[in-house]
């Protein structure tokens, strides 16, 4: 559930903007595209559609005019290293920035999903529960029900795509080392879709709640600021290692980089930036 809060803003706000869609058309249509995708939970009340609106277009504007200028200076920045081949301090030091910015927009967006759900009814929860319960469905389908042979095929594509959207196309050698990766990647299906219950449960307690305003949002914050919470020692310790491993690839793969390659990337990293850029000076 945690992470369809953050979809709220991160994902919106950054996958989708990477997608291979214009960034700058996908962006001014977020105004309409969040409560398209919120309507896909809960049916909100007329004045929750007015409370949701008025924080949206405070949010956006935000985002617009504090974000996006920290989003294009790090993406040149991350550039500028990648024309020379990024070490592994570099990643961790990436790793480390873009945990800040999903911060930034949690922290900016926190106080107002605790208004809006905090005016929920009975009913609207049990609607977004029963939502995510179908969520739940198609994770099962693709992470425990399919096999483990089905699922790395499933990945090792995923990958080639994601790398050649960066690169262009791929070599012979690049494409051997991430199926070597997807070999020694450890599947979490289990071990996430326990967590995922878990957290859903406990959301569920705190949204019980909401007519004690003090221990509804002592319960909400302590929560979403516990990002380990429903996770077993041994997800985390798949986490870690899987992270190492992605790592672990980029490095490999950035050294067998022609320079064809490598400035396919760089220009890809400044392009985006440069949109964010342009974007954060529209009103």
């Amino acid at each position: 559930m945690k992470s369809r809060l953050l979809r709220f803003s991160l994902v919106v706000l950054c996958s989708v903007l990477l997608s291979g869609c214009g960034v700058r058309f996908v962006y001014n249509q977020l105004d309409w595209l969040i409560p398209w995708y919120l309507e896909d939970y809960v049916e909100l009340e007329r004045d929750q559609e007015a409370l949701f609106e008025e924080r949206l277009q405070s949010y956006l504007a935000w985002h617009r005019t504090d974000q996006l200028p920290r989003y294009s200076a790090f993406l040149h920045q991350v550039a500028d290293r990648a024309e020379k081949g990024l070490t592994h301090d570099d990643i961790a030091r990436i790793e480390d920035q873009t945990e800040e910015f999903a911060q930034a927009l949690m922290d900016r967006m926190l106080n107002d999903l605790i208004d809006l759900l905090e005016t929920a009814s009975d009913d609207q929860i049990e609607q977004l529960f029963q939502r995510l319960e179908q969520d739940n469905k198609e994770y099962r389908r693709e992470y425990i029900e399919v096999s483990a042979d089905k699922q790395k095929k499933q990945r090792y594509k995923e990958v080639i795509k994601y790398a050649e959207r960066w690169t262009g196309r791929l070599s012979a050698e690049q494409v051997t080392q991430i199926g070597e990766w997807v070999n020694q990647f450890e599947l979490m299906g289990p071990e996430i879709e326990a967590a995922r219950l878990a957290w859903q449960d406990e959301f569920r307690r705190v949204l019980a709640l909401r007519s004690d305003r003090e221990a509804y949002e002592t319960a909400f914050k302590k929560l979403i600021s516990n990002p380990d919470f429903g996770r077993s020692e041994e997800l985390k310790r798949k986490l870690a290692v899987n992270s190492e491993l992605a790592v672990k690839l980029y490095l490999e793969l950035d050294q067998t980089l022609t320079q064809k390659q490598r400035n396919h990337m760089v220009k890809k990293m400044r392009s985006y930036a440069d949109d964010f850029q342009l974007l954060s000076a529209q009103m």
